[in-house]
C-alpha cells in the first residue's frame, strides 16, 4: 500500500487517464474505515464526481454490509465483496472468520437484490497465506461456489501476498472454470496477481492458458495489502498489456497512453515505480491474424 494520500480530484484525474488509454474496468478504491486505511479517505466524494456510463465499468472493494451501504449511497452500481480463503488472514483483515464473512455477505445479497448495486467477490489468499502456507483448493472453490450461489456476477481469485506459482495458478483457474464457470456461465471469472516474489507475470500467462480473460493490475505496479506482511503491489498494468500484445491478444488498450500515465503517477508519488516497460522501448510484434488470441 502506498503511503501517500491523494485528494479525490487527483484520483479522478488518474481514472480519466486510464479511461483515455482504453481501460474499461476500473476499481476506484475501497469503502473501508479511513482511520485504518487513510489512503481511501474521500472515496464518497470521488464516486459522486464520476460520470457513470455504459462505456466504463466502475467497481470498488467493500468488506462488509456497512461498506456496501456506503457504496450504494455514493452511487456505485457495482462493488466487489472482499473475503480471504485463509482463516488467519481473514481475521487479520476483517476481524471475523471466513464463515462469519459469508454470513454477512448473505445479508448483503438480500439487500443487493432490491437495490441498483450489483456485487462480485475478490477471493484473497487463494493460492497461499503467510500465516498458514498453501491454501487448499477445495476451500477456495467452496467459497467461490457459495458466492456464485448468492448471486455474485464476478469471482476474482487473488494472490494477495504473491505466493503463487504458474502450475498452481493454471490448475486452480482450470478448476474454477470447470466448476463455478460451467454452473454459473453469467459469472465473470478473473485473477488478481501481486509480484511479491517475481512470479506475477508468469502466473498471468498461466491463468491465460487456463482460460482466464480478466486480469487485475495496477498502473506502475503500485499498491499492496496493508495487513499482509511483505505484500508488494499488483502486477503493473503496462507490463501486463505489453506481454498480452506480444502474445497477439487484442486488449483495446493503448500501451503508449498507459506508459505516459505511469510516468505522471511516478512524478506525483515522487519515486520510481516497479513497472519495467516504461524504462525501455516496447517490443512491437506484428503477428498475423491467425496468430492472434482475442480475450
Amino acid at each position: 500500500m502506498e503511503c501517500q494520500t491523494f485528494p479525490y480530484r487527483m484520483r479522478l484525474h488518474l481514472i480519466g487517464r486510464l479511461e483515455a488509454a482504453g481501460v474499461r474496468t476500473i476499481e476506484i478504491g475501497s469503502f473501508v474505515n479511513p482511520q485504518r486505511v487513510p489512503q481511501m479517505a474521500g472515496i464518497q466524494d470521488l464516486c459522486r464526481a464520476l460520470e457513470f456510463s455504459d462505456n466504463v465499468h466502475y467497481t470498488a472493494l467493500v468488506p462488509n454490509r456497512r461498506g456496501f451501504e456506503m457504496a450504494a449511497e455514493a452511487g456505485m452500481k457495482h462493488v466487489r465483496l472482499a473475503i480471504l480463503a485463509s482463516e488467519s488472514l481473514n481475521q487479520a483483515n476483517f476481524h471475523r472468520s471466513v464463515a462469519e464473512s459469508l454470513d454477512g455477505f448473505r445479508s448483503i445479497a438480500n439487500v443487493a437484490a432490491s437495490s441498483n448495486t450489483a456485487f462480485g467477490v475478490i477471493l484473497g489468499a487463494a493460492f497461499g497465506c503467510p500465516y498458514e502456507g498453501r491454501v487448499a483448493p477445495r476451500q477456495v472453490l467452496s467459497i467461490a461456489s457459495a458466492m456464485a450461489e448468492l448471486g455474485a456476477d464476478e469471482i476474482v481469485l487473488a494472490d494477495t501476498t504473491g505466493m503463487a506459482f504458474p502450475g498452481q495458478v493454471e490448475d486452480l483457474c482450470g478448476q474454477l472454470i470447470q466448476s463455478v464457470g460451467q454452473r454459473h456461465p453469467q459469472c465473470r471469472l478473473g485473477i488478481h496477481l501481486h509480484n511479491t516474489r517475481n512470479t506475477g507475470y508468469a502466473n498471468a500467462y498461466a491463468a491465460f492458458i487456463a482460460g482466464i480473460r480478466r486480469f487485475d493490475a495496477s498502473l506502475g505496479g503500485i499498491g499492496g495489502c496493508p495487513f499482509s506482511p511483505g505484500a508488494m503491489g499488483n502486477i503493473a498494468t503496462e507490463d501486463l498489456v505489453h506481454m498480452l500484445h506480444g502474445m497477439g491478444v487484442t486488449t483495446g488498450i493503448s500501451l503508449e497512453a498507459l506508459i505516459d500515465a505511469s510516468r505522471w503517477l511516478s512524478g506525483k508519488l515522487e519515486k520510481e515505480l516497479p513497472a519495467m516497460i516504461g524504462s525501455v522501448d516496447p517490443v512491437a510484434l506484428n503477428l498475423s491474424t491467425n496468430e492472434r488470441n482475442t480475450p
